[in-house]
């Protein structure tokens, strides 16, 4: 048995008899008007050096669970930190194929049908894959949580801008227009880059997939007190009652289907949720029902207002 083990069961047991006898003394002259003879504080100490043990047991348990917590979080830790490593190094070879097939596709017009639906089979499967990788890489940024004391303090117009860009093939490609309506001059707040561009990055291709040909997506931004309020508004499926009680759960599976055939994790809105959160921010949706288009919108608190509350 180990030295500090040795020492949890001595001071248990003689907290453990101290406590008792006190008791026996208390209750024996206020109720009995009786002192206790020494048989009285023998069996108390003996009850006592029982419960110690018992009490010492529990408490060295508690050590060594916590103890294996610990080093469970950290293995875990680093299995979360390879897999992300991993993942993140093949998101460049899956975009890069995903190029190369849409290159294949446009500039190609002479190929057999067997071969462009070879190229299509292979863009789609490359599309759905970059989707995956996302979802992990913000599924790891999101274990890894977001300190808010660490969050940048900055004007979102050019991230928000930078997501914008990196969708306008996939909007192009289903003949979608995307309208910024959010200007340059923005107050300052709190966010994270990668987490904002993943928010971005979802809610933009959410409304691009769930969009018919020939629609718009606008972005455009509400500014209240203490935060600006971003919204992305489509003009595609819609949602039902049923759809909005549940858009932003894990796996939720809603009524709508992308209209282009695209795939879905159904992660990509709780992982929005989260992100947004551990931001500071909240997430909402609206829509005024099937086939009427959809309202995505998260907030960001403005830097001026928490200083405010923090002086």
């Amino acid at each position: 048995m180990e030295r500090s083990c040795i020492f949890c069961h001595i001071k248990a047991s003689i907290l453990a008899i101290a406590v008792l006898n006190l008791v026996l003394v208390l209750f024996c002259r206020l109720v009995f008007d009786y002192t206790p003879t020494i048989f009285f504080y023998i069996v108390t100490s003996i009850i006592g050096l029982v419960a110690g043990y018992f009490l010492a047991k529990l408490v060295n348990e508690k050590r060594n669970i916590a103890k294996q917590l610990k080093e469970d979080k950290t293995k875990l830790d680093s299995i979360h930190n390879y897999i992300g490593n991993v993942v993140h190094d093949l998101r460049s070879p899956v975009a890069s194929i995903n190029m190369i097939a849409e290159f294949l596709e446009e500039e190609l017009p002479d190929l057999s049908d067997q071969q462009h639906d070879l190229v299509v089979s292979i863009k789609k499967s490359s599309t759905t894959m970059l989707d995956r990788i996302c979802c992990i890489l913000d599924n790891t940024r999101l274990e890894k949580g977001i300190n808010f004391d660490e969050l940048t303090e900055d004007n979102p117009y050019n991230p928000i801008c930078q997501s914008i860009e990196k969708h306008r093939i996939l909007a192009i490609d289903k003949n979608i227009t995307i309208v910024n309506k959010i200007p340059e001059k923005l107050p300052n707040t709190y966010f994270d880059k990668e987490a904002l561009d993943s928010v971005l990055s979802n809610l933009i291709s959410n409304a691009i997939k769930y969009s018919l040909p020939n629609t718009t997506v606008q972005l455009y931004h509400i500014i209240e007190k203490g935060k600006v309020i971003f919204c992305i508004k489509d003009e595609g499926l819609g949602m039902t009652e049923d759809d909005l009680k549940k858009v932003f759960g894990e796996f939720a599976k809603l009524s709508a289907r992308p209209t282009g055939g695209e795939g879905s994790s159904g992660l990509g809105l709780s992982l929005v949720k989260k992100l947004v959160e551990q931001m500071g921010g909240t997430v909402s949706a609206s829509s005024e029902g099937k086939g009427k288009g959809s309202t995505f919108s998260f907030s960001l608190k403005t830097t001026a207002m928490v200083k405010v509350l923090t002086a």
